[in-house]
Order: C-alpha cells, then sequence, then structure tokens
C-alpha cells in the first residue's frame, strides 16, 4: 500500500509539473504574439504638428462690418443605398454575403471553441486517474491475500499447541509430594512427568528462589518473591530449586504442594526428579 502511495504522488507531481510547463509556454506564445502583431492605425495617435498653431480671423465687408457666415448644410444620407464604414476596401455584395452565410449561433460557437491542447490534456488526466484507481484495487487486493494466508497457518499452530497441552495434562500428579530422601540441605523428590509447572510463593513473607534445570544445572531464574506473590515456571527432565528463606515459602508441583523436611536448615534445595519420560508425556 505505501509503494502504491509513492507511485501516485510522483504521477501527481510529474502532472503538475507538466501542467505549470504548458501554462509558461502558452504565456510565452502570446506574449511574443502581442510582439510581432501590426498595430492599428485606429489606436496610434498622430504625432503632433511642427507648425504652430495660427490666429484665428473674421471676414469684413468694405465697412468693416463682418459678414454673416452662410449656414452649414449636414450630409443626408440616400436611404436606398448600401454603405460601408471601414477602413478595408469590401464590395458591398461580398460583406451582405458574409452575412447571410453566419448568423449569431455560429459566432457563438466560434467564440466558445476549446483548444486541441485543452482537449488533449483533458484526455491524458482521465487515462491517469483509471490508471491509478486500478492500480490503487490491485495493491489493494494483493496485500488483502497475502495476510489471510499467515492467519490458516497461526491456526493450524494454535491447534497443534492445544492438542499437546490436552496429552500432557493426562499426566496424574500425586495429591502431594512427599521427599523421598534428605541429606542435609537437600530433599529430593521423583515427579511422574518428564515437563511439569514448579511455583514458589511467598505465603509468610519474603523468599529469595533459584531455578536450576538439566544435567549442568543450567540457571532459569533467580530473584527475590516478594509476599503473597508468586514465580511459576516450566520445567523439564531434572531440576534444582533452592529456597533462601523456606519457612517464609511454599512450592506446589503441577498443582500438588511439595512438603518439606523438618526441621527446616536455613537454605533449602529441593531436587526434583523426573520420572515420566518425553514420549509418554506427550
Amino acid at each position: 500500500m505505501i509503494l502504491a502511495l509513492k507511485v501516485i504522488a510522483v504521477i501527481l507531481v510529474v502532472l503538475l509539473l507538466t501542467a505549470v510547463a504548458l501554462r509558461i509556454r502558452k504565456l510565452r506564445r502570446d506574449e511574443t504574439r502581442e510582439l510581432t502583431e501590426p498595430l492599428e492605425r485606429r489606436l496610434v495617435a498622430p504625432p503632433p504638428s511642427p507648425y504652430a498653431p495660427s490666429k484665428g480671423f473674421r471676414l469684413i465687408d468694405g465697412t468693416g462690418e463682418p459678414l454673416a457666415r452662410p449656414a452649414v448644410e449636414r450630409p443626408r444620407l440616400d436611404p436606398d443605398r448600401h454603405y460601408v464604414f471601414s477602413e478595408t476596401t469590401l464590395n458591398t455584395d461580398e460583406v451582405v454575403a458574409t452575412n447571410r452565410r453566419h448568423n449569431d449561433d455560429w459566432f457563438l460557437s466560434r467564440s466558445s471553441h476549446q483548444s486541441t491542447l485543452s482537449i488533449l490534456l483533458r484526455r491524458v488526466l482521465v487515462i491517469v486517474l483509471v490508471l491509478l484507481v486500478i492500480a490503487v484495487v490491485v495493491t489493494y487486493y494483493v496485500n488483502h491475500h497475502s495476510t489471510k494466508t499467515p492467519k490458516a497457518g497461526v491456526h493450524s499452530t494454535s491447534t497443534l499447541t492445544t492438542t499437546t497441552t490436552l496429552t500432557t495434562s493426562t499426566t496424574v500428579f500425586p495429591s502431594s509430594f512427599q521427599p523421598t530422601s534428605t541429606s542435609g540441605q537437600n530433599a529430593s523428590y521423583n515427579v511422574p512427568a518428564s515437563t511439569y509447572q514448579v511455583v514458589v510463593s511467598g505465603t509468610r513473607g519474603a523468599t529469595w528462589a533459584v531455578y536450576k534445570m538439566g544435567p549442568k544445572n543450567t540457571l532459569e531464574w533467580q530473584g527475590r518473591v516478594a509476599k503473597g506473590l508468586s514465580e511459576s515456571l516450566p520445567m523439564t527432565g531434572n531440576s534444582y530449586v533452592t529456597l533462601g528463606s523456606p519457612s517464609n515459602a511454599t512450592v506446589s508441583v503441577g498443582g500438588s504442594p511439595v512438603t518439606f523436611p523438618t526441621p527446616l536448615p536455613p537454605t533449602l534445595n529441593l531436587v526434583f526428579t523426573a520420572l515420566g519420560s518425553p514420549t509418554n508425556s506427550g
């Protein structure tokens, strides 16, 4: 989806730059056309006269009295004759023929006629928009289709995990674990499973717990368990749990409580021996 948005942004930028370039070209062409067009004589003012204006005069008779000016008759136009007031020397018949050939609708259609360039740009814009819509739809379909495949895999994995949990839960744990042997600070217990959950709780106070597992006593977790809290950890095979203050703590394996030996040492090491094989436990 991000790639499609980038492609759309690039195409929009290209279209914008193209439109700006065409607009600048049109403006320059109009300026050049205005400079090269011939000037109309009617719009050009004549140069000032090089001669000084003459003073007015009047006609008088022999006695010195001014003569009365005759009235000027205005010209009259013959209503039966066609007149053309234009600088071009067109024949009257040609003017009448032109007016008859083109009416007002023709002049209006010519004035609103669009240029070929604008029509071409509009068609290109429509094609680009259609291509963008197609690209977005295809990208959405590909992304939506690709996200469905992992979901099927996750569903199958969760089903497998559920089956394994149900198989493991068939192991029967005793109501409580009693120590099989004690030696100093160590107390040994037999667990009828290869994988089991060990929970250390600070029932009467805070305690320090250390979880180790395997033949090399690999450290899995260590820390302080506060009063009222608990620390739960899954163990596989033989495991060892050390309690710093065993009198404050209680331990359970697979939900069954673990009985501590008496008397309690300052530090108690719980040794759990797994009797169940991985094959039988699921």
